[in-house]
């Protein structure tokens, strides 16, 4: 879904195309709450459909500079939640069980101030802390005390400033391997004119580095979410659990992708794929029809950016982590135990790595290298340029930090799961 051929939008613009977005999904928040409104919701659904639609291909907030088409990106996903809304207003749509708060009483739960209030909380909780509806949606406890507002928001916004800092520092790593490089380029991981050793070791630094990226990226916007919401709409911090569970941990593709890494998508993705599908293939279709929905979300965020990669290897890359899984569960049925300790690590990492060399691939195809994601303020250039010579290539010694300090890491991490 190509935003890059909308307006470049206004104050006004935004108003008109967004505020109806957040007023439908507000009031689909108060219904799914509500007993007898399934007839509301089943005629609100097209009405949201159509006005998520009209944002996404109306405004284009990068303003036809391809450098700045990850605004698009961060308007369609981490903005207005568009890309998820859709498939999470079907799930409430197609809710027979009302929605409740587990701090609320039975008798205020079907209230309808009481359903207005807790619309709100509704609207931003992807993963339903508190919500009758997030079981089976593991989430982790904070080894951090939440109960005092202003502990929790010093390491809210310290944890937003360091996860900044640090994927700014890796962005640098990766964009060390691809002088000048812009979002109208064509590349490549691969350098052919470096012999094989090295050339594949520069392939797997580059991915390496690209997953670091994702983990810090997405933990960055949590936490300065969580600090936004806290004081500005006095929510408690045991509403903002820690959204990851040491991914770099996980034993199994399973432990990875059912447990460690965020659960903000796995609610719909498993009642609009993971379900359909079992009824076809059973089992195994659920895990497939799950991994399938969440790769076509994925790729929807990615082409709102203005990117146009190849919906196969953008999608395949969840849909061969679904086969892994599936191979896991045929390994515990035929051995009679599960993957785990630290042959179940090397394998979990060792497929991730493999099957995500055609996609960082793919991205550096499109030029999503160049991308400028934080702006011009590069927050890791600003501190090394204090200690380093002018002379000295940044991005360089970004990559060697990064790198020298994650591989270490890893290693200890291996020698001490639990």
């Amino acid at each position: 879904m190509d935003t890059t051929e909308g307006i470049c939008p206004t104050g006004r613009d935004v108003i008109v195309h967004v505020l109806p977005i957040f007023i439908l999904q507000y009031l689909m928040g108060v219904l799914v709450q509500l007993k007898g409104t399934a007839l509301l919701r089943i005629a609100l659904l097209p009405l949201i459909s159509w006005v998520v639609l009209q944002a996404v291909l109306g405004l284009d907030f990068s303003c036809g500079k391809e450098e700045e088409g990850p605004k698009n990106a961060a308007f369609v996903h981490y903005q207005t939640y568009l890309t998820s809304f859709v498939a999470r207003a079907t799930v409430w749509t197609l809710e027979r069980q009302p929605y409740k708060r587990e701090n609320v009483s039975g008798t205020e739960s079907t209230s309808i101030p009481m359903a207005c209030w807790n619309a709100f909380d509704l609207l931003f909780n992807m993963r339903g802390v508190g919500w009758n509806w997030s079981k089976g949606i593991p989430i982790s406890r904070s080894s951090v005390q939440s109960q005092s507002r202003p502990r929790f928001l010093f390491f809210a916004v310290t944890r937003f400033i360091l996860f900044a800092v640090v994927f700014d520092a890796l962005q640098e790593g990766v964009r060390s391997h691809f002088p000048n490089f812009s979002p109208r380029d064509s590349n490549t991981i691969f350098d052919h004119s470096l012999p094989p050793i090295p050339r594949y070791i520069r392939v797997f630094q580059i991915v390496y580095l690209n997953l670091w990226q994702a983990y810090f990226f997405i933990g960055s916007m949590y936490h300065l979410l969580s600090a936004i919401f806290v004081i500005l709409f006095f929510q408690h911090p045991s509403q903002w659990p820690p959204l990851f569970d040491k991914p770099w941990s996980s034993t199994s593709l399973s432990d990875l992708w059912g447990r460690r890494w965020h659960q903000i998508i796995r609610h719909f993705s498993v009642a609009l794929g993971g379900v359909p599908f079992i009824h076809v293939l059973g089992r195994p279709g659920y895990v497939l029809g799950t991994f399938l929905l969440s790769g076509a979300i994925h790729y929807i965020d990615f082409r709102a950016s203005g990117c146009r990669g190849n919906p196969v290897i953008g999608g395949g890359f969840f849909v061969i982590n679904a086969i892994g899984v599936l191979l896991e569960r045929a390994w515990s049925k035929m051995r009679g135990h599960r993957i785990d300790g630290i042959y179940g690590w090397i394998w979990t990492f060792s497929w991730l790595t493999l099957w995500s060399v055609p996609m960082v691939d793919e991205w550096a195809k499109i030029g999503r290298f160049g991308s400028n994601w934080i702006g011009d303020f590069r927050p890791a250039a600003v501190l090394l340029s204090l200690v380093l010579p002018t002379t000295v290539d940044k991005g360089f010694v970004a990559n060697c930090l990064c790198f020298g300090i994650s591989v270490p890491f890893l290693v200890y991490t291996l020698f001490t799961l639990p």
